[in-house]
């Protein structure tokens, strides 16, 4: 799979563009501040329907415009696929093949992963933004899981809201109302958590060895409710036993104190954890391998690799681990990385693209 045109129309501060990239390696350079970081979003937002950076699509929009486009164009066994992304004050639209489309149906088109600065949070924030790491991957792997998000989701925040509304007290609580929500949580919650745990063991399987030296990464998902060696019938009734037990707490505290949206994901480096005792740039050695872990199970599972996304790469590695990172690239997935230096040049062979950005404007360079 592979983007083979991009068009943005009054995107941020770009000029309107078109570029064909390589199916390779495509390397954006040019001073901090001139739209790099820019196209990489825009790539993004035809993958995800989103964008990295903010939760407000029309922060997007050229000030001086009242909408923007986004135009893609995958190509993936022998067909393709045209994507767009339009953008107003008041929200945004996705189409696939020209006609408009939800966001469950617009996910996976273009399948993508993506290292920003941004995304370094995964190491050094919080449970959250790790719940969201194996998320993104999970999507196009297993159908129905974002339904299953959306309706956790939804179930949990009427819940929280009837807690909330009981005002911390167990005088007067409805039981058997209490019981329909516990019920509306178990189904989705069951499987989410379920999926997520087969999938960070599958992870485990493939982590990079030897990539790096000597440093050994591993993980193990922590959840809330007993998940090893159990069915999803068991993780259901596991989950539907732990909220009976935690009801007076969750009454006490107005919120739902167990389930996959309190879970997370604990990663370490030599036995010590990765966020705590991890130099910068083992943390970001440490992401990449997880980035390349599940981009392993991505071709196992639909046949390529994804498309793959790096901000301001020689920020984040050293040149030795950037040597790296470019030859694993170079023979599995399209990769677009950006750089305020155009040295990268020399690394990616004859099947990269070069592309200078100043001021908005995108150039080819031969």
């Amino acid at each position: 799979m592979h983007l083979a045109k991009l068009r943005i129309f009054q995107y941020r501060n770009l000029r309107d563009l078109e570029i064909l990239p390589s199916p390779g390696i495509n390397l954006f350079s040019g001073r901090n501040g001139q739209g790099k970081t820019n196209l990489l979003e825009a790539i993004y937002f035809l993958a995800f329907g989103k964008s990295f950076r903010t939760a407000i699509p029309a922060e997007c929009i050229n000030h001086e415009k009242t909408e923007c486009r986004i135009e893609g164009t995958v190509v993936h066994g022998g067909l393709s696929r045209n994507l767009q992304v339009l953008i107003g004050k008041a929200g945004k639209k996705l189409f696939l093949l020209d006609k408009p489309v939800g966001l469950e149906e617009f996910i996976g088109n273009l399948n993508l992963m993506a290292f920003t600065h941004d995304h370094l949070n995964i190491v050094r924030g919080g449970p959250a933004e790790r719940r969201a790491f194996i998320d993104r991957a999970m999507i196009t792997l297993y159908p129905g899981y974002m339904r299953n998000l959306a309706e956790y989701g939804r179930a949990l925040r009427q819940r929280n809201k009837m807690l909330s509304a009981l005002g911390g007290s167990a005088n007067g609580v409805d039981e058997a109302l209490l019981d329909s929500w516990d019920e509306a949580l178990i189904g989705p919650g069951a499987k989410i958590a379920w999926q997520r745990w087969r999938y960070v063991e599958r992870m485990k399987q493939q982590l990079p060895v030897g990539l790096w030296n000597d440093e050994k990464l591993k993980m193990h998902y922590f959840s809330t409710i007993p998940l090893e060696g159990q069915d999803l019938l068991q993780i259901e009734e596991n989950f539907r036993r732990q909220l009976r037990k935690t009801r007076s707490a969750d009454l006490k505290l107005r919120l739902t104190s167990i389930g996959p949206h309190r879970d997370d994901l604990k990663i370490y480096l030599n036995g010590k954890s990765l966020s705590h005792f991890a130099s910068a740039g083992q943390q970001r050695w440490g992401l990449l391998s997880l980035y390349f872990s599940q981009m392993e199970i991505h071709r196992q599972v639909h046949g390529f690799y994804p498309v793959f996304l790096m901000d301001d790469v020689e920020a984040e590695l050293d040149k030795t681990r950037l040597r790296v990172f470019l030859a694993y690239l170079k023979e599995r997935s399209q990769t677009f990385i950006t750089s305020a230096k155009g040295f990268l040049f020399g690394e990616l062979g004859e099947a990269g693209c070069h592309f200078e950005v100043e001021s908005g404007m995108v150039t080819r360079l031969p």
